[in-house]
């Protein structure tokens, strides 16, 4: 029963939150932060999702309903911001800057108030059965869904950059995981719900390792071992 499956897709994102929320204590991170708060919306979508034909259609689940949508809406977004946080704690060049988390700090507010008109303004909720599941899904909604794709193109973006500098590919792997599962969601919606885990995964993995830029040994054609100061001090005569 599919429902069933939203249960460990839950579980899963339960037990992630867990590692987020303890990474974040051992290294207080605002990244980091943000991540527990797309989690808890994420975890609370898929409980909703995997209650759904228990509760019954009516009042109840429809109320549990809506913050499916306004989390979706307003903290999916953040996601870009985590990703640049990422990208700064290992040094990535072009994040170092102010300029830039400051251009994606706007392309993030821009996306979540596309959001919110979408999710939360324009919602409106209609009862929705599929292989034994029941959800309340938005029929005002028309064609994909801007904000999150275009966050997850930000995110291959960005995934990109940091597997380019510092030999980290779990984000560019998570974001293209997402993105093909989106894809899939089309015809099969729960496919997207298990990219998100798989999403969640990478930035976790990249949360995980030590910053910094990879460093490659000599290729000893033509570099040279540096010197201490005593072999570079003149011969006594």
């Amino acid at each position: 029963m599919l429902s069933a499956l939203f249960g460990l897709i839950t579980t899963a994102e339960t037990v992630l939150l867990g590692m987020v929320i303890a990474l974040r204590r051992r290294r207080p991170d605002w990244a980091l932060t943000l991540l527990i708060l797309v989690l808890i919306g994420l975890i609370w979508d898929n409980t909703v999702i995997a209650i759904g034909a228990t509760v019954g259609e009516g009042a109840t689940l429809e109320t549990l309903s809506f913050p499916r949508y306004a989390a979706h809406g307003v903290l999916v977004p953040l996601l870009i911001m985590v990703g640049v946080g990422l990208a700064r704690r290992h040094g990535v060049r072009f994040f170092t800057g102010r300029a830039t988390p400051a251009v994606f700090g706007a392309v993030t507010i821009a996306l979540i108030a596309v959001g919110i008109r979408i999710d939360i303004v324009a919602l409106d909720l209609e009862p929705t059965r599929y292989a034994g599941t029941l959800r309340y899904t938005n029929a005002a909604a028309h064609g994909p869904p801007i904000p999150a794709v275009a966050t997850i193109v930000i995110l291959i973006a960005i995934g990109a950059a940091l597997l380019a500098y510092s030999r980290r590919p779990w984000l560019l792997t998570g974001a293209i995981a997402m993105f093909a599962a989106a894809a899939a969601a089309v015809t099969a919606f729960w496919i997207g719900n298990v990219g998100e885990l798989l999403l969640i995964l990478g930035i976790w993995l990249t949360a995980t390792h030590r910053t910094g830029p990879h460093r490659q040994a000599p290729d000893h054609h033509g570099d040279q071992a540096p010197t201490s100061p005593r072999s570079r001090a003149s011969p006594r005569t």
